[in-house]
């Protein structure tokens, strides 16, 4: 698939991945990891039962404050100092919500459950203490605390610490009040059916959660990942090109991007088959990424087309990477035939969207290949406003204009394609 025959709608879609360098076994590997890929399990777990934790927190409060409520308003006792008191744990309970409410809490959602937990339990000890005269009143809630949290707490630490708070309000009451026996026993036993079903839901819904953790890393890279070559696809490329260029933005950093197309590949399938040309994007690929930096980031975007986003490199100096690149495929003698390649290089303009960008990169490849291919162009830069509405690929003037200078171009400003000269 060339460059020309290239439908306009898969000239812009999109794609992102950081690619990152690592040894093994004495050979450089690249790969492409995204945000959430580097996520540990509990992290990961964290985020996906985020909201179901503020649920739970949230129905945990509201309870609370209706039994309190109701009780202060059955026995008349709304504004007494007693009733404040058994009020009081309303307060730090309402604060781990507001913290575990924070999306970007991270493991202090756990601490902020752990600290809701203990308030909890404190308030219910309390409740039972000042208007109860049985311990079995507020039995129940202390054994659906343990219940309510274990499919959240995915830590490995966080749910253990839960139960053992769960544990302390029950055990506070049967020190404080002098119970039956059996009533002991019976409390002692529902207390240990709660924390054992807990437990066992537990480490289930966190067998769960890792199988889920492992498959979405696994699908997450088969989407990703281009089977051929490695490299990322499409629409990786073009998500992590976004984060790059509001980086390169806000550091006032330049930032350039490299449109590859191998030319002739249909040539070198039908003269020596699939396979071979199959060894060829391999191949290419292979000196794509030796070319780059580990900040960089390259990718496949289809048939025999590449991208590369070079944060920190204007124009010219990646015209030179890509001018370096085009003599080694040149020096490939693998092939009956030569095989090169033409690239289009492109550098970001402040206010200018990826896709912008990336589509003037594929005008001077398109103005490289009518040219006569195996060389680098550099678009030129749209005279007047940086930010301007971007225009579908055939009506960009790099495309269509000649080599030469407008008349209402701007001091700096270059609005034609112009072949790249090396030193």
């Amino acid at each position: 698939m060339s460059s020309q025959d290239r439908s306009h709608e898969d000239r812009h879609e999109v794609a992102g991945g950081k690619r990152s360098k690592r040894r093994s076994r004495g050979r450089r590997i690249k790969s492409v990891d995204a945000p959430e890929d580097n996520l540990s399990f509990e992290d990961y777990a964290a985020d996906r039962l985020w909201s179901f934790l503020c649920a739970q927190l949230a129905t945990a409060l509201a309870a609370y404050v209706v039994m309190f409520a109701g009780d202060a308003w059955l026995h008349g006792e709304l504004f007494t100092r007693l009733t404040l008191v058994c009020a009081t744990p309303v307060l730090p309970m309402a604060a781990a919500l507001a913290l575990a409410a924070r999306k970007d809490s991270g493991m202090r959602s756990s601490l902020a459950a752990l600290v809701f937990i203990a308030a909890l339990e404190t308030g219910i000890v309390l409740h039972g203490l000042h208007w109860q005269r049985s311990a079995l009143i507020v039995l129940p809630a202390f054994v659906l605390i343990p219940l309510m949290f274990s499919p959240v707490l995915q830590r490995g630490w966080d749910f253990p610490l839960a139960a053992m708070l769960a544990l302390t309000g029950p055990l506070a009451l049967l020190a404080i009040r002098r119970l039956p026996g059996d009533t002991q026993i019976g409390i002692m036993l529902s207390m240990f059916f709660a924390l054992a079903s807990s437990f066992v839901t537990n480490h289930f819904a966190r067998r769960a959660k890792r199988k889920s953790f492992r498959l979405e890393h696994q699908l997450r890279a088969f989407a990703d990942i281009d089977d051929l070559t490695q490299l990322p696809r499409r629409r990786r490329v073009f998500e992590l090109g976004r984060r790059i260029l509001q980086r390169s933005e806000r550091a006032g950093q330049p930032f350039s991007v490299l449109y590859i197309d191998a030319d002739h590949f249909k040539s070198v399938n039908d003269r020596f088959g699939h396979d071979a040309g199959d060894r060829a994007l391999r191949l290419i690929a292979h000196h794509i990424q030796d070319s780059m930096r580990s900040s960089d980031v390259a990718g496949r975007f289809g048939g025999e087309e590449f991208v590369a986003l070079l944060p920190g490199t204007d124009q010219i100096d990646a015209a030179r990477v890509a001018e370096r690149l085009r003599k080694r495929i040149e020096d490939i003698r693998q092939f009956e035939v030569t095989l090169t390649i033409s690239v289009g290089v492109a550098q970001h303009i402040r206010g200018e969207q990826i896709d912008r960008v990336i589509r003037r990169a594929d005008g001077a490849l398109l103005h490289a290949k009518g040219g006569g291919r195996n060389r680098v162009v550099i678009a030129g830069r749209p005279a007047g406003d940086d930010a301007a509405p971007a225009q579908p690929a055939h009506e960009t003037q790099t495309a269509q204009a000649p080599l030469a200078k407008a008349p209402h171009e701007e001091p700096g400003i270059e609005p034609f394609s112009r072949e790249w000269q090396p030193d």
